[in-house]
């Protein structure tokens, strides 16, 4: 194998170093691209090198001390696979622990996006050979969701913030009564979407011309002020596009649905898979030549190595907690990616508008010493961002304005006259209508994700920010027909600021699609719950909000609905319910007091408590003061458990990376306390390492990117004059997502159980079933999964270990402190990486075989009870001071065909409000069938938009991958 793969190696670089098609290549915008890569087997049967130098490729049979990037092969048999397979499969390989990476991952894409060029028609061939191997099932028979809409209800007039809307449900409008809107809705369903190069371009084009690291006269660039120019060139030269027959001006790309590339970031992830991202088979990406060639030769060669991972590599030597996460097996880092999750101060922008902020900036910058070099740099930097907003407000106006001069028809003339006078306002100026007010915070959202990662970034309370625009506007006209029809002019404008979310899509290289699939942007809006004064918040827009969330049905926005036991009706509880059942999966519950409860240990003040929104799938923030980076590390749970296990040793990554605890075989256990203390230990070891990459990250990006336009609307940064990524914001804090706790509580409970308490199998005995997966131990694993009580069951002992975990999970968080100060915050759920974490994870003691899912969030594995009232009451039961980044319990109802609407919604508001009154803090509903999510493997062309909850975020089912979609039909049915 190291003889051929090495003459195969010199075939490559013959090729590039003779033919001028594949030699341009080698070449970007600032000269020839110099890197070397190499490739090993374990244990060194394989070992070669290629170096790129100067325009020409040469092949060597050792690896130099001075590489940039290495892989390195499970055996000689990977390495055949990585010749035959497309770039994103490479990748993929990870996830399998076949290979893994030592180095720069932007060299990486690089090299495999040269194999991409010389095996194009083999790569070709393989992506139709896929496509091709299509999930045979039982046919089952077809649910027609939309015959659920049919039998909408009316809803009473009680909640006292309601003020205009007589049937709060709004039964009486459907999809079809807005024809603009379905139009929207065909297009978002039907377009693939397309990668966009303007955004990088303008941004690269900018650093190139006025430098990165020093400016043009050789001084050191004050990060905030470089970013601040870049971003105001980026927002001035943005083109400026209003998207036919909207209503709401503004693009985030010049796409229809275009995917956005942050190359300082993870954006480089993609360049392995240039020529092949049209053709994969999960969530494919449309990219023209124009675009190949620019990020080829004039982005990703700019940012190799100014981007988070690598200036971490760099400044620590590649360390241990950056290996781990590469591996992708333990824990997942999201600060390589983005520092998005929080949510600006929208009621700000609304009030004041850009210049009266501006204003108070100036004041403060007055007042500012000259010798104060920097905090004067970070006040020019905000200034300098919201007027390139500003900027591209009025290119929309006049945009507006030249089409409604030569537009035909008279309706669209006199929407886009109104659109040019609104952008002319705002964001500029305050907003004093509903329709400048949605303007104002769209335009406004652009520039956030101009600024920083479309991942996370979360809307907010708009219910109860939008409600006094619409009162405004609603008291000017007359009862009746008026009034109609301005409510219904009102749904219309929230479902065009629905579908404007939709015009954009976090870049997911293919492997993405395993750790998150499906994933959108993940802009959580929230709704309901009380005001900052502690009243009833639910109002008119609540209801309009969740009249448009149920018509459209769409993944993103991520729809969170606060309620509060106290305040809030069982008209609005119910019509929670009715929207989950009709929409199948949305919106996601949340019990006020109980997540109010969880964050009373951070003496944050009351009325910003009662303020809090969910942000990016289902964590708790406080708008517009809060700077918590909610979700930055995924962390698999059952690895430390499997490391329990093997002393250290993590089992699919062959790595004895962890410390030292104990081997079972020589009986190094004695109580179950041991044992519970060496996976203590192990869980340790992962999240200190966890911690160390991440601040190190939160280092990254105060130096690559800061974000002083996001810093202008968090509160204190400007009376602070300090950047958020520095600890400017009023609340610092860093949450976590724990995955696995189900899995990990019941396989502690075979443990105390079988082992130590009634010794009906020895631990040694047990660990040997483990190791085999349970193929030579068929009757250990009856015994594991039919005789000892799950997590889930009702079973106080299993409660009481799922509570010692999470208890354990915050204590070892709540003994660090993030790189701003602030405390970590302990989450309970997970994305679609329970799914891939699976992958990577062997049998379990509780039963789970090799390679299966995990439970979503904290959900109770399937086979935990027959009964959803088991399940309820030991989520509920979780102390949920343990929990305060939040949870996701997922569960999938199944009503029966013969039920009556209303029925079917009175079962699901019983069993929701009984959770919420046992303390439980979040739910969130699959109203699906098993049978249905089969056919829709089948015949996805049936259910493009059928939406599934996955754990804190929503997904189109037929966009998932095959084990993803199984784990979602292998979850427990209960009927309502």
């Amino acid at each position: 194998t190291n003889i051929l793969i090495n003459a195969l190696l010199q075939v490559m670089a013959g090729h590039f170093n003779i033919r001028p098609s594949l030699k341009k290549f080698l070449k970007s915008k600032e000269g020839w691209i110099n890197f070397k890569v190499g490739l090993r087997t374990i244990n060194n049967s394989v070992e070669a090198g290629v170096i790129f130098h100067d325009g020409k490729v040469s092949v060597c049979k050792n690896i130099s001390s001075d590489i940039d990037t290495i892989l390195v092969f499970k055996d000689d048999s990977v390495v055949w696979d990585m010749i035959k397979l497309p770039p994103n499969e490479i990748l993929n390989l990870l996830l399998k622990s076949k290979l893994y990476t030592k180095g720069n991952l932007t060299y990486l894409s690089l090299f495999n996006f040269y194999l991409s060029l010389l095996l194009g028609k083999q790569h070709d061939n393989f992506l139709k050979e896929v496509k091709k191997s299509e999930i045979i099932v039982q046919n089952e028979i077809v649910n027609n969701i939309e015959n659920r809409k049919k039998a909408c209800i009316k809803g009473e007039k009680v909640d006292e913030g309601v003020k205009y809307l007589i049937d709060p449900y709004l039964s009486e409008y459907n999809i079809y009564d807005f024809p603009r809107i379905k139009k929207f809705l065909d297009i978002h369903l039907q377009t693939k979407p397309e990668i966009c190069h303007e955004r990088p371009k303008l941004i690269t084009d900018w650093c190139r011309e006025n430098g990165f690291e020093l400016t043009n006269d050789g001084k050191p660039w004050i990060p905030e002020l470089r970013q601040s120019h870049s971003f105001n060139y980026l927002m001035t030269n943005k083109k400026p596009l209003i998207r036919k027959n909207d209503l709401i001006a503004g693009t985030s790309t010049t796409k229809e649905i275009g995917v956005i590339i942050y190359p300082d970031a993870h954006g480089s992830m993609i360049w392995g898979e240039l020529n092949t991202a049209s053709e994969r088979q999960l969530n494919p990406y449309f990219i023209s030549d124009e675009t190949k060639e620019i990020l080829h030769h004039e982005i990703f060669p700019y940012w190799a190595d100014r981007n988070f991972r690598e200036l971490v590599r760099k400044k620590y030597n590649n360390p241990l907690s950056q290996q781990l996460d590469e591996r992708f097996a333990v824990y997942f880092i999201w600060k390589t990616a983005a520092i998005s999750h929080t949510i600006p101060d929208f009621p700000k922008i609304l009030k004041l508008g850009n210049k009266g902020i501006i204003e108070e900036i100036k004041s403060f910058l007055n007042n500012t010493p000259q010798d104060e070099i920097g905090k004067r740099a970070f006040y020019e930097a905000m200034i300098l961002c919201l007027e390139g907003l500003n900027i591209y407000a009025k290119n929309l106006s006049i945009q507006a304005k030249k089409e409604s001069i030569s537009e035909q028809d008279p309706i669209r003339k006199l929407e886009l006259s109104h659109i040019s006078e609104i952008c002319e306002r705002v964001p500029e100026n305050p907003a004093s209508t509903l329709d400048e007010a949605v303007h104002a915070i769209w335009i406004s959202w652009i520039g956030f994700h101009m600024e920083n990662t479309n991942a996370g970034l979360s809307l907010g309370r708009l219910d109860q920010w939008l409600q006094p625009y619409f009162e405004h506007d609603m008291a000017k006209l007359k009862p009746g027909i008026e009034r109609k029809l301005y409510i219904k002019h009102a749904i219309e404008l929230i479902s065009c600021f629905f579908m404007r979310c939709t015009d954009h899509l976090p870049l997911i290289p293919d492997i993405g699609n395993y750790l998150f699939g499906g994933s959108s942007s993940d802009q959580a809006i929230t709704l309901g719950g009380i005001t900052p004064d502690g009243k009833d918040a639910v109002n008119d827009m609540t209801y309009i909000f969740l009249k448009v969330t149920e018509m459209l049905s769409i993944r993103d926005p991520n729809v969170n609905a606060r309620y509060n036991k106290d305040k809030n009706s069982d008209v609005y509880l119910k019509r929670l319910c009715g929207v989950n059942y009709l929409t199948c999966a949305t919106p996601s519950m949340h019990n006020d007091n109980a997540v109010m409860g969880s964050l009373e240990e951070f003496n944050y003040e009351p009325k910003a408590l009662k303020d809090w929104s969910a942000t990016g799938c289902v964590e708790p923030t406080l708008t517009g003061k809060h700077f918590g980076h909610t979700g930055c590390i995924m962390m698999n749970m059952v690895a430390a458990l499997e490391m329990a296990l093997n002393n250290g040793k993590h089992p699919l990554m062959n790595w004895e990376v962890g410390p030292k605890t104990g081997i079972i075989s020589e009986n190094h256990f004695e109580r179950f306390d041991d044992f519970f203390e060496a996976f203590a230990t192990q869980y340790k070891f992962l999240i200190d390492n966890s911690i160390e990459y991440n601040n190190m990250l939160g280092e990254a990006h105060q130096v690559i990117r800061p974000t002083p336009f996001l810093s202008a609307l968090i509160s204190d940064c400007i009376p602070k004059g300090i950047d958020v990524t520095k600890g400017g914001a009023k609340y610092n804090t860093t949450g976590v997502a724990c995955v696995g706790l189900a899995d990990v509580t019941d396989s502690l409970m075979v443990i105390k159980t079988l082992v130590f308490d009634e010794k009906k199998i020895s631990f040694k005995d047990l660990k040997e079933a483990i190791d085999s997966n349970f193929a030579k131990h068929p009757k250990i694993h009856a015994m594991v999964t039919k005789k000892v009580p799950l997590f889930g069951s009702g079973n106080d002992q299993a409660l009481q270990i799922a509570n010692r975990i999470t208890k354990l999970s915050k204590n070892i968080y709540n003994s660090h402190l993030n790189y701003r100060g602030g405390m970590y915050m302990t989450g309970f759920w997970s994305m679609s990486n329970h799914v891939a974490f699976g992958t990577l994870a062997g049998a379990l003691p509780s039963g789970r075989l090799s390679g299966k899912a995990f439970t979503p969030g904290l959900t109770p594995e399937a086979n935990a009870s027959m009964n959803l009232l088991d399940n309820i009451r030991d989520v509920a039961s979780l102390d949920s001071k343990n929990l305060n980044n939040n949870i996701a319990f997922n569960v999938k109802v199944v009503p029966s065909l013969s039920d009556s609407h209303e029925k079917i919604i009175d079962s699901m508001f019983s069993y929701v409000k009984t959770y919420f009154l046992l303390g439980g803090m979040q739910m969130q509903m699959n109203v699906v069938t098993s049978a249905m999510l089969k056919d829709a493997m089948l015949h996805p062309e049936n259910y493009r938009n059928l939406i599934v909850r996955i754990s804190g975020y929503n997904a189109y089912f037929v966009t998932l991958n095959r084990d993803m979609q199984l784990e979602l039909i292998e979850r427990a049915e209960y009927r309502i």
